[in-house]
């Protein structure tokens, strides 16, 4: 399909920025990253406990502007939901959701849920269920030891009611930030128990809403950076660490500087929302069978210029830019 003239400028003009951006981006990082190094190998490990807070105390936008990683109770009763996704809600969606989909039933030797890359996850077999099926294999009958299942569900799925949901969520959010939900991005997340997210960092904002079940959560400041193990921003996998899926099994002859980290830690019980800062890492387990929704806002101009935005930028300029030259 041949572009109009004012598309290919447009195309041309948004290639230039982002290239620039780039390009800007590179020194920052580089002497970013060089400070960051210097300052951890100064640094003693430790462990942190994640506060608490009632939102009745402190306001979610206050959290937001602290930029420190926080747990919240009573965020989700204030908000007027239709379906609260929970188990009983998400049991009341099943009644009207026939349709099966597939499941993948993973090897619980390797339990991890991965957006990209590879950390071993060793696939046993797929099956389809409708979502009451999916439910009942999930929380009812007695999990298979030698195996794990997870599933994030998109806003698409199950004709958009999952995105119904999310809706539901911005528009509570809406009254307590000025943040824009970035509404693609969330989703439902359904898994077992063990499944791990391993260590990686995000360029946004986010929220992450246990509805059922519990999670332990595992962070550390962008600071600490030079001490888990990331690549340069240029690797395909920067902001997943190299460690292993769970860090607590990382070998301390291959990574000695795990031990110079401040580790923050915190179970994330059933109801309560752990607010993620943009470019903290952060290691997720789950304890037992659970539903969570990982809840992202959108970035502002003003967290491009953070070093840690170099990554998502660069595969911006990438996929937009040098991918289409090659075709």
């Amino acid at each position: 399909m041949q572009r109009s003239p004012r598309e290919r400028i447009t195309r041309i003009a948004t290639s230039v920025a982002i290239s620039l951006l780039v390009l800007v981006l590179i020194p920052i990082w580089s002497v970013h990253t060089a400070v960051a190094t210097v300052r951890s190998r100064r640094k003693t490990g430790s462990t942190r406990t994640i506060p608490r807070h009632s939102i009745d105390d402190v306001a979610l936008s206050t959290v937001i502007e602290r930029g420190e990683p926080v747990i919240l109770r009573g965020l989700i009763d204030p908000m007027d939901l239709r379906v609260t996704p929970d188990l009983d809600g998400l049991r009341q969606l099943a009644a009207t959701e026939q349709d099966p989909f597939k499941v993948r039933v993973h090897k619980s030797h390797s339990p991890y849920f991965l957006y990209t890359g590879d950390y071993g996850a060793e696939l046993d077999h797929v099956e389809k269920m409708s979502l009451a099926e999916f439910l009942d294999f999930m929380f009812e009958r007695d999990p298979d030891p030698d195996t794990c299942t997870y599933r994030l569900f998109s806003v698409s799925d199950l004709d958009g009611a999952m995105g119904s949901i999310i809706d539901d969520l911005s528009d509570g959010l809406a009254a307590m930030t000025d943040r824009q939900p970035d509404r693609q991005a969330c989703g439902i997340w359904v898994g077992s128990e063990g499944v791990v997210t391993p260590l990686h960092h995000d360029a946004w904002t986010g929220l992450l809403f246990q509805m059922s079940g519990s999670k332990r959560i595992l962070m550390f400041t962008p600071d600490d950076r030079p001490n888990l193990s990331f690549t340069s921003p240029f690797a395909v996998g920067d902001r997943w660490s190299t460690l292993p899926g769970r860090s607590d099994d990382a070998d301390p002859a291959r990574h000695p500087r795990l031990a110079k980290a401040t580790r923050y830690e915190a179970t994330l019980e059933e109801g309560e929302v752990l607010f993620i800062p943009p470019f903290w890492s952060h290691e997720i387990e789950a304890l037992e069978p659970n539903i969570s929704i990982p809840f992202r806002f959108r970035t502002r101009p003003a967290d491009h210029v953070n070093p840690g935005f170099l990554r998502p930028a660069y595969e911006i300029f990438h996929h937009r830019f040098l991918e289409d030259r090659s075709r």
